[in-house]
């Protein structure tokens, strides 16, 4: 029987096959730039005590969760939505889910999205626009600088939670005042590189004062801090002033997609104007059915978030003064190390020794700034973080030794 490799040779399979090998030449030559710089990127598996995920309440295997899925899919659960949601793919789950979220955050209302990417690039695009002014924190997540990207409003950067120099930029907005339009200022509770805090009452005050709407990414929050893990905002006793406030599902509480909570006018309309809800398929029912049973372990295990807090101040405090931890006062804890040999010379060390920790270098941090990003959860201990402290005792002496 003929095959196709039998088949003879077709001329426009030659040309487009020569095609695609040059332009993957040319990517190749790009992506070796970046390893000689000791910058490629490569996908690796778990491998280790996991101090870098972000699963800080331990909850990718809780049973509890577990159970809950699996009784569902026995009842028959559709596996997928089957559309986005102004089609076919609307549940009755999707609608308890986020009627649930919006309890949870004592909000108005609450819209689910497909990832906190998609919510953040989708929020600021939709609710932004020509006349307005963005003041975004020069921290913030990826995705809202790429939503400040495509929006047409005019855009600001602030220092990291630096105060006067917002103010400095909403006063001068102010001073010229033939301009239409809102402010908005955008910013993190808790910033995922650093594992410092914004200072949110403070930047509530300069959002009144100034007249500007507060949008607040609490991806690194959720689940953490707050009453029942509802976020810093919350914890601050300022959850009223976000216009919107942005909740990953896929951190602290180990499952996935995100979450918005906001009046019910803006929920109207991001569901009529929001790209990024609108042409997707929606998220799988079950994702629903994960949230509920997120809900319900937040509200009897409120010390897991208690316990990864705990580990990280431990390590905080047997290395203060002697490691750069930057202002860590979270379960994010930036090992600093400054250059990117240094950080991957101290990642290599710890994987070795079992623990599953990434050196995080720029672009994804700023330049000077290698570190290591460790992330404390709920599923170790005690020993752990002494085993820990115990394997950077020994490389700091390794290097010591090295230097002199």
């Amino acid at each position: 029987m003929a095959t196709f490799k039998d088949a003879p040779l077709d001329p426009r399979l030659t040309y487009w096959q020569a095609r695609h090998q040059a332009f993957d030449e040319t990517l190749a030559r790009g992506e070796q730039r970046l390893a000689a710089k000791g910058r490629l990127r490569e996908l690796r598996l778990p491998d280790g005590l996991d101090f870098s995920s972000n699963d800080y309440l331990g909850l990718a295997d809780h049973p509890l969760i577990r159970q809950r899925l699996r009784d569902a899919l026995d009842a028959g659960l559709a596996l997928g939505a089957g559309g986005s949601r102004l089609l076919r793919g609307n549940t009755p789950l999707h609608e308890q889910a986020e009627q649930a979220v919006a309890a949870y955050k004592n909000a108005p209302a609450a819209l689910m999205f497909n990832s906190g990417y998609d919510a953040n690039v989708g929020v600021i695009t939709t609710l932004t626009g020509a006349g307005d002014r963005i003041f975004a924190d020069d921290l913030v997540h990826a995705s809202m600088i790429d939503g400040m990207r495509q929006s047409k409003a005019v855009r600001h950067r602030f220092r990291h939670n630096d105060l006067d120099h917002l103010q400095q930029l909403l006063a001068e907005d102010r001073a010229l005042k033939a301009q239409s339009g809102r402010r908005f200022i955008l910013i993190e509770s808790l910033y995922s590189m650093d594992g410092d805090v914004a200072p949110l009452s403070a930047i509530a005050d300069l959002a009144a004062q100034y007249d500007a709407d507060l949008i607040v990414d609490e991806a690194h929050a959720t689940g953490v801090f707050g009453p029942d893990g509802q976020g810093l905002a919350a914890a601050a006793g300022v959850a009223h002033v976000p216009l919107v406030t942005l909740h990953t599902c896929g951190k602290a509480w180990s499952s996935f997609g995100a979450f918005v909570t906001c009046s019910e006018a803006v929920k109207q309309r991001l569901i009529n104007r929001c790209r990024n809800f609108i042409f997707t398929t929606a998220l799988p029912p079950w994702v629903a059915v994960h949230w509920l049973a997120v809900l319900e372990v937040l509200q009897h295990e409120s010390d897991r978030a208690e316990k990864a807090l705990t580990l990280a101040a431990s390590f905080r405090a047997r290395f203060a003064g002697r490691l750069d931890m930057g202002e860590s006062q979270s379960q994010i804890v930036p090992v600093i190390l400054g250059s990117d040999p240094r950080a991957c010379f101290y990642a290599a060390r710890l994987q070795a020794q079992g623990f599953d920790i990434r050196a995080v270098r720029p672009p994804t941090v700023p330049r000077g700034t290698a570190r290591l990003r460790l992330a404390f959860n709920a599923k170790l201990d005690a020993a752990d973080v002494a085993r820990l402290g115990d394997a950077f005792e020994a490389i700091m002496q390794e290097e010591s030794v090295s230097d002199g």
